[in-house]
């Protein structure tokens, strides 16, 4: 999945319905928030996770699982269906069972 990674996702949840999560590069216009969510999958197995309103950052790993991605945070497996991604968009469900 070439285009999710080495890239900053920031939560766009105006966009969102149902049960999928959208997230955009962090170079896209979104709307001011008092806070977004941030996602970063770096090619060499690490992942960033930074919870809005939090300072700082989390980070753990990641791998592809199948059509889908796993990471790892302080112990805490997450497992994210990827529904789409390409340059501009990036829509999770999460967690995925």
């Amino acid at each position: 999945m070439k285009e999710l990674t080495d890239r900053t996702w920031l939560r766009s949840h105006e966009e969102e319905t149902g049960d999928v999560r959208v997230y955009r590069p962090e170079d896209h216009p979104l709307p001011p928030a008092r806070g977004r969510e941030g996602l970063t999958f770096h090619s060499d197995g690490r992942f960033d996770y930074r919870a809005p309103g939090r300072a700082g950052t989390e980070t753990g790993t990641w791998h592809e699982a199948g059509d889908d991605v796993q990471a790892d945070i302080a112990g805490q497996v997450i497992h994210f269906g990827v529904v789409e991604v390409d340059d501009d968009v990036l829509r999770l469900r999460w967690p995925h069972p």
